[in-house]
């Protein structure tokens, strides 16, 4: 007779699994905020604060105070899930059967929320030019300096082989620590910082980042459930999660790649609206994007989730200091960029 495992069982494996593929812990924040409040929407916030430090004589008082604006981004919560069947007499032949399926849903699980993480990670505002087609040490170290983070514990480096390769080559990273960084799939350090490779990151791109930028809101942590045609001896296992995956704060993240061409960009603001235009396109054709408060988009950049503009209409900008111009090719991708002031 075929044995049938307790659902909780299976469960707590597949997650446990699961948790491990995705590394969850090292890339991003666990909320589970959801799971105690209705409905099946999130609605993130995205700050951006600025200020400014004067120094006051006694009775003295500020002249300008520091401003807060946020961009709310509503998300839904989706339902993650996997399904596999399996025969008694498959499970007689090789009782390996149930393990390799349920490392075999891990896997295909983890990629997908790996997937969407790196896609919430695109939405990153914060660009970091550099001269060449691959990041250099000096990259990393003029990037970790526009952060202008004072203590820099919590962030990490992402990158693909193509960063691993030309940072193993830098003569200025051999000279100042060589052997920082591992090997594949494993963390080293480079300027201090946690390095961790993926196949997911753009080729000529790096980014800079900590684990509060993106948070799973988890609706439902996992729940699994089997059923059973005694006839047929078919086994069907369902493991399901529910909740949704969001970039909340984006002010410590910056992305490094090169520049993209630049295209000519003015705006004037009236009542929080701003009349743009834009000239120096590549290709007349080509749709263009923009974004308030974000640094202009770097070549090949993914600019999608930005908003589209139709070329003629005023856009409702509020009260954002710049605002970022991307012209995308028939593949959505960056192609020129610019940023004008909204001053």
């Amino acid at each position: 007779m075929n044995t049938i495992y307790e659902n909780t069982v299976l469960e707590a494996k597949l997650t446990e699994l699961l948790n491990s593929k995705l590394e969850v812990r090292s890339l991003m924040t666990v909320d589970d905020s959801l799971t105690e409040s209705a409905g099946l929407t999130k609605v993130i916030n995205r700050y951006t604060y600025n200020g400014t430090v004067e120094t006051l004589d006694g009775g003295e008082a500020n002249s300008t105070a520091g401003t807060l604006r946020f961009t709310p981004e509503t998300y839904t919560v989706k339902r993650y899930q996997q399904t596999f069947r399996y025969n008694d007499v498959e499970a007689m032949k090789d009782p390996a059967l149930i393990d390799m399926a349920l490392s075999g849903a891990a896997d295909v699980m983890a990629n997908q929320l790996r997937s969407e993480y790196f896609d919430q990670l695109k939405q990153v505002r914060h660009r970091h030019p550099i001269a060449s087609d691959t990041v250099s040490y000096t990259d990393i170290v003029d990037a970790l300096g526009n952060l202008g983070r004072e203590v820099e514990d919590g962030l990490f480096i992402l990158m693909g082989t193509d960063g691993r390769t030309a940072i193993r080559r830098d003569s200025d990273f051999i000279t100042a620590h060589q052997g920082d960084i591992l090997y594949s799939g494993q963390f080293g350090t480079l300027c201090g910082i946690p390095v961790l490779f993926s196949k997911l990151v753009p080729a000529g791109k790096v980014i800079i980042t900590e684990k509060a930028a993106v948070k799973f809101f988890v609706k439902r942590e996992a729940g699994l459930e089997q059923s059973r045609d005694i006839e047929k001896k078919e086994n069907t296992i369902v493991y399901e999660r529910h909740g949704v995956i969001a970039l909340v704060d984006d002010t410590s993240s910056v992305i490094l790649g090169k520049a993209a061409p630049a295209l000519t960009v003015s705006a004037s603001l009236k009542d929080g609206m701003a009349t743009l235009t834009v000239s120096g396109k590549s290709k007349e054709g080509n749709k263009v994007f923009y974004m308030a408060d974000a640094d202009a988009p770097l070549l090949g950049d993914d600019v999608s989730l930005w908003h589209e503009w139709d070329g003629t209409s005023a856009i409702e900008i509020g009260d954002a200091k710049c605002v970022a111009v991307a012209e995308v090719d028939a593949g959505g991708i960056t192609v020129k960029s610019g940023c004008a002031s909204l001053n």
